[in-house]
């Protein structure tokens, strides 16, 4: 029975095994096979007694119990992109390993070990949780993440601090009947469970997520398509109401005498080439779409047209001093912008159709030109 949750947390760490193994660009999911497997290892080593030696025991215990939180923190910490410098990781892990071998072999005390090891985990944990405490803003995955995460560090030390007081000094046998040890084998049989159990649901959560913005976005450019510019602007709407907005329909200029003249392969290079310069440009809560061949529609945020006039202008400049790997040195490309306000109560594509009518009258006046709704203000490079 005692190794009921070992055999429990082997089992997550198969599980997040298969997972990785269905698709390996997800590193961290084998970060957390790997502290799944060390914790339900060290609880073997811990249990079995084995091996029987206590001071050897004791070093194993160690090893494995501080090398479980550094996998799980490295792990949830790749999945949103950071990592945790090896020299920190070094500390942590030698730190922990050092300070219980001393308190074994030089000054025999467990009750020391007991919150040396307990303490050093939970502040590998807590640690984590403040390298990733921006998640705080974060979608519902990224936030429970992080809570999950600052919940098991904070369980660590609290439960220490609470039943610490009932560690022997160095009666083993007795250790393994005191409060603290009796909580902790159900802290980890019920929160080892949960932990599993909450990590599958954000690899699950990950998935659908990645699945999602592969829909919603234009697998050339990775900007918007425009099912994700429909969606995204719902929701920016919704929030800034009584807020202005503008919206920017931007056309390439003569895109089909690019694809003539380089083919495909050089359009492909010009419009992957734009949308960085395109993404490189939007403030925060911006956004933009590849809504066509060529075209291309932006929605600036708390933007009136005379601002939207200004900003994209800053834009279409940028965009004609662009120079194109593979492309002759003077070869550049210039777009074509139009500017309308979203009237309140006004739909999207309604707005954007009236963009694109100032677009055609900027194409009209000669290209390379930025109109606005209500601005007599053409502009040529």
């Amino acid at each position: 029975m005692k190794f009921i949750p070992s055999v429990l947390l082997l089992l997550f760490a198969a599980t997040f095994l298969c997972i990785w193994l269905l698709d390996r660009r997800n590193r961290h999911l084998l970060l957390f096979a790997l502290a799944f497997l060390t914790i339900s290892a060290a609880t073997v080593v811990q249990f079995a007694l084995w091996p029987a030696d206590v001071g050897y025991n004791t070093i194993a215990c160690a090893v494995l119990y501080s090398a479980a939180p550094l996998f799980l923190v490295q792990g949830v910490l790749m999945r949103s992109g950071k990592s945790m410098a090896r020299a920190e990781q070094a500390l942590w892990f030698g730190g922990i390993v050092a300070i219980l071998t001393f308190f074994y072999y030089v000054h025999n005390d467990l009750a020391v070990r007991v919150y040396a090891l307990n303490f050093g985990m939970g502040g590998i944990l807590l640690s984590g949780a403040w390298k990733l405490r921006h998640l705080v803003l974060g979608n519902v995955v990224d936030r429970g993440t992080l809570w999950l995460l600052l919940g098991l560090g904070a369980t660590f030390v609290g439960r220490t601090l609470l039943t610490g007081g009932t560690v022997p000094s160095r009666d083993v046998d007795a250790f393994f009947q005191s409060a603290f040890w009796v909580w902790a084998q159900f802290a980890m049989s019920v929160l080892g469970v949960a932990m599993g159990l909450a990590l599958v649901v954000v690899a699950c959560a990950d998935v659908i997520l990645a699945l999602k913005a592969e829909r919603d976005s234009d697998a050339m450019t990775g900007l918007l398509n425009r099912r994700g510019l429909q969606g995204k602007t719902q929701r920016l709407f919704a929030k800034g109401v009584g807020k202005p907005l503008s919206i920017v329909a931007c056309d390439i200029d003569r895109f089909k005498s690019i694809n003539d003249s380089f083919g495909h392969a050089g359009g492909d290079v010009v419009l992957s080439s734009l949308a960085r310069v395109i993404k490189s440009k939007l403030r925060a809560g911006d956004i933009a779409a590849r809504t066509g061949g060529e075209e291309f529609v932006i929605v600036l945020k708390d933007a009136p047209v005379d601002d939207a006039f200004g900003l994209v202008e800053t834009l279409r400049r940028e965009i004609a001093n662009v120079r194109f790997a593979g492309m002759p040195g003077d070869f550049a490309v210039t777009c074509s912008f139009g500017i309308a306000k979203l009237h309140a109560g006004e739909g999207l594509w309604d707005a954007i159709g009236r963009a694109d009518k100032v677009l055609y009258a900027a194409k009209r006046a000669g290209r390379n030109r930025t109109f606005a709704e209500g601005l007599q203000l053409p502009h040529a490079a």
